[in-house]
């Protein structure tokens, strides 16, 4: 049996010294966010003074991650259900439908996206007034 040295195999694992010197790739990310993308599909945001309570968002929702609920306090004279949508991000897949036919144009997509809870419920959101 004949022994030979493989020079390149026993060299190749060294360059990896030249990494620790290079810039890094990645973002600290608290500190440092992204500029945002325009278009961006993160959390829903209603208008509710334009809100009108019709429920097409409702229907037009393929996950079924849209309800309506009742409020107590009347912010649109309009709305004659006195309903606005609460939305199920654990079933939401942000393909921006229920926005496309809301006829007011009061619910609106923004580019905030981040939300981490250990509580399942919490994941019902009532999208916020602009």
């Amino acid at each position: 049996m004949k022994f030979s040295l493989d020079i390149k195999g026993t060299i190749a694992p060294f360059s990896a010294v030249g990494k620790l010197f290079e810039h890094p790739k990645t973002i600290c990310y608290p500190s440092e966010k992204k500029a945002e993308v325009e278009g961006y599909r993160g959390f829903h945001t209603n208008l509710l003074a334009t809100c009108i309570g019709c429920a097409n968002c409702q229907d037009v929702c393929m996950n079924d991650a849209i309800d309506m609920i009742t409020i107590e306090d009347e912010q649109n004279p309009k709305n004659g259900s006195a309903c606005i949508p609460r939305i199920d991000y654990g079933r939401c897949c942000w393909c921006s439908l229920c926005t496309d036919v809301y006829p007011p144009n009061s619910l609106k997509l923004e580019s905030e996206s981040i939300w981490a809870n250990a509580n399942s419920n919490n994941f019902l959101y009532m999208p916020k007034d602009r």
